[in-house]
This record gives C-alpha cells, structure tokens and sequence, in this order.
C-alpha cells in the first residue's frame, strides 16, 4: 500500500455510532482525517445515480459521501462488520460493504481501508484495532495506547450526550423519542429534518441511541431473545427504557430497511400506554407531508396529556 497521510471518513452508516473513536484514533495515530460534509439533497440525488434501485436510503447517502472523498485523501476508511457475538449481528450490507464499494467504484480506482469486526473469529474490539494499527504500519505499542485513549475519549463523549439527555428528561415540555438508527436519527437530511420540525414545535427531542448502549442490549432481551442485528437492539432496548419517561415515540425508518419492518412493528405492540407514530423516511423531496403528520401527533399527545383519552399510566 502506498504512502497514506490522509483517511477519508464518509460521514454516513456506522460513522455516527464509531466515528469519533474512528476520527481519534487515526488522528493519534498522525494521520489526518478528512470527514464528508453534512448530508444534503444533491448528495443524496449523486449517490443514488450510482445505486441499484432496491438499495436503501442511508446506503444511497452513503455513496454519495464516499463520492465526495474521492480525490480529497489517500485512502477511505470503510470497515467490513459482521458483529461481536453469534447472537448480536450486523445487517449483511455492512459485512459486504468494502466488497460493495470496490464493485461499485471499480472504474475510480477507490482505494479502500478496511478491518473485519467478524463474529466467527471470536474477536474483540481492541483486536480489530491492533489489526488495522498494523495495517497502517504502525507498532503495537504505539496503535494500543492509541486506542486506548480513542476509547476514552469517545466514552467521554457519549456519557456527556446521556448526561445532557437525562437533564433534557427532566423538562418540562413535551418529550418525544426518535427511536431508529444512528445514522438516520443524526444524518442532517434524513432525521435532523424531523429533530428541527418537533424543536419548531417546541417539543423536547429524546433519541434511542443516546442510552448506555450495554444497559439498552440488556433490556432488548425482554422484548426478543432471539433477534440477530445488533443495532434493533439497542433501539429496542432503550425504547423500552425510556417509554414511560417520554410523552410519545416516533419509530424512524428509511425505505426499505428489512430488520426495521419486522422488528418496528413487534416493538408497536410492545409500547403499551404511550402514544407511536411509525414513520418510513424515502428519497423523495420535500417534509411537508412528514411535517403534518408530527403536527397531528403532537396534538394528539397533548390531548392526551389535558386527560382526553385518559392517563397513559393507567
């Protein structure tokens, strides 16, 4: 492999569950790192043009930010993951995806650096990160005290987004819980369109990814002992953790993600006594149509809550 200086991070899929460990550990490492911009239309419209039609949405956004990187750094960083455990798995798209990206961008010449997270070997986190540390042609010694700090530093990160959301808990508005995948909750296109639609409507935001995510795997075997993708877990999990803390719950999808519509509509009959909208986000232009129907939710949260249908606690 030739002379890497600078890693691409394309700011989509699992970057908004690892991307700050990812970030801090190359840049401990020496490396710099180079981060796609914020998602918007034109690039999601540049990814889907390379796309196959039943790709799903945060894939289509996905290549769009890969395109970006192109001829910004040295290599993009896009690991293969399969899971940690036989019973906490990946969705097989990301056990694929350097192999996918490679297909798809074959005629670019995408240089790609990966690291395989793979149940079948048994690892474990610190494992993967030796690996690619050498990789990257640095020492053992040197990749482990990276890592370590990496981990730190993103363990810091995520207690002061639990810390903050605990506070947001105790508010007095509305709170509604955005329960989906990282990378549709935070991407600004996808869920940061309905986090600015519930704030105009004063509304408290509330997100499943922001529980301790062992506390959220935990709980997620009260609802299934037999469900294999990690990530429903922990949305699960923390949804069952936050029911009765939050007014209402907003189940986020992005057409046509498969293990969100088997598990969204057990976890419908699961949250007893709390109000739930299902919302499927696609690739067409435009919230109005979204923007009504969280409207409407609201007022029907606020009924509820003047004691129009009754306390949801009974």
């Amino acid at each position: 492999m030739r002379t890497i200086r600078t890693i691409g991070i394309p700011r989509g899929l699992m970057a908004y569950r690892d991307g700050v460990l990812w970030k801090e550990f190359f840049e401990r490492l020496g490396f710099q790192c180079v981060v796609s911009p914020r998602s918007d239309r034109e690039m999601l419209e540049t990814g889907t043009a390379r796309a196959v039609d039943e790709t799903c949405l945060p894939f289509k956004m996905y290549l769009g930010h890969v395109m970006w990187l192109f001829g910004k750094c040295d290599v993009i960083f896009i690991p293969r993951m399969g899971g940690y455990s036989e019973r906490e798995k990946m969705c097989t798209r990301y056990e694929a995806l350097p192999d996918l990206l490679r297909n798809i961008f074959r005629e670019e010449g995408i240089r790609v650096l990966t690291v395989s997270y793979d149940w079948y070997t048994k690892t474990t986190e610190e494992k993967v990160y030796l690996e690619l540390g050498a990789t990257l042609g640095k020492s053992k010694k040197e990749v482990k005290r990276a890592y370590v700090h990496a981990r730190k530093y993103q363990d810091t990160w995520m207690k002061s987004k639990e810390k903050g959301q605990d506070q947001a808990l105790e508010s007095g508005k509305i709170k509604v819980l955005l329960s989906g995948h990282p990378y549709v909750l935070h991407d600004a296109y996808m869920g940061g369109e309905l986090a600015r639609i519930l704030q105009k409507l004063d509304a408290e935001v509330i997100y499943t990814d922001y529980v301790d995510r062992e506390s959220a795997l935990k709980k997620s075997y009260d609802f299934s002992r037999v469900m294999p993708w990690l990530i429903n877990r922990e949305i699960t999990g923390a949804s069952l953790i936050l029911r009765r803390k939050v007014d209402g719950i907003i189940l986020v999808s992005a057409y046509p993600c498969g293990p969100d519509a088997l598990v969204n509509d057990m976890l419908v009959r699961k949250l007893k006594n709390v109000p739930v909208l299902s919302l499927t986000l696609d690739a067409q232009s435009g919230t109005a149509g979204v923007e009504t129907r969280i409207e409407s939710f609201i007022d029907i949260i606020k009924y509820q809550k003047a004691g129009g249908y009754g306390n949801k606690d009974r």
